[in-house]
């Protein structure tokens, strides 16, 4: 069963920021909107009224300010995480955010999508948004045209995601697993993409208990391990879940947008 959505306050005095904002929350799926509002005031009302789990939080609003409104919204919603979205660099504006109750700075300039994903991090929401950002999913015949049909769905997937760089592997490995499902397994195969904060991950399952061994070359095609052989060597990490009726096989590729960790 799926969390309720996470529910979100986006405080800004400029109209297209807070829509371009609100709509790239809601479509990442795990958000709810619940008030957009343009002043002090208002957002200190809609934390009281709506007691959100998340505020975004403009410093540049009539009626005194972000900072102003920090200490109010942190009284009216203690529950709620506050994370400040501003214009200004926040070299020392993002300390005296914390300072008043904020538990994160986020500076605008990043694409709307990376605005929400640093948000995502600094609120330490990963947690409510069970680590995920964008989901799609997709089920596939019993035949051997699906291993084509699963590659057109990742195409159009990754290419909206703009992660085409990994494309390449991605449906290399994921025409093998759909294969070893619906040749070699007999079965339907449930293909799902699931985009993360770090990573790219693939999950492919059917209704064929038996587990593969990863083959070597020169090794029998007919335990279909070749392709796991192919998927330990190129991805950044793999496994084989078993659930009832079959299993789920899945792999994991770093997000071509993916941070530079220090």
């Amino acid at each position: 069963m799926e969390s309720a959505p996470f529910r979100v306050v986006v405080a800004d005095d400029n109209d297209d920021v807070r829509e371009i904002l609100s709509m790239t929350l809601q479509r990442n799926g795990r958000f709810e909107v619940v008030a957009e509002v343009a002043d002090v005031d208002s957002v200190e009302a809609a934390a009281r009224d709506l007691q959100p789990d998340l505020v975004l939080l403009d410093l540049a609003m009539p009626g005194g300010g972000g900072l102003e409104a920090l200490p109010r919204v942190r009284i009216a919603a203690p529950a709620a995480r506050v994370v400040v979205v501003s214009g200004f660099p926040g070299d020392r504006l993002g300390a005296l955010a914390r300072e008043r109750g904020a538990v994160g700075y986020v500076q605008k300039g990043l694409s709307p999508k990376r605005i929400i994903e640093e948000v995502v991090a600094v609120a330490g929401v990963l947690d409510a948004v069970e680590e995920i950002l964008l989901k799609s999913r997709r089920t596939l015949e019993p035949d051997i045209a699906s291993s084509a049909a699963a590659r057109r769905f990742m195409e159009e997937t990754l290419r909206r995601w703009s992660c085409g760089d990994v494309l390449d592997v991605v449906n290399l490995l994921v025409s093998e697993l759909v294969t070893n499902a619906v040749v070699h397994g007999g079965s339907q195969a449930e293909v799902s993409v699931v985009l993360t904060p770090h990573a790219l991950r693939v999950e492919v399952g059917d209704q064929d208990e038996r587990v593969p061994e990863p083959k070597r070359a020169g090794d029998d095609w007919a335990t279909s391990g070749r392709g796991l052989a192919l998927v330990e060597s190129l991805s950044r990490t793999w496994g084989i879940d078993r659930v009832d009726g079959g299993k789920v096989i899945w792999f994991e590729v770093d997000r071509p947008d993916r941070p530079v960790e220090s």
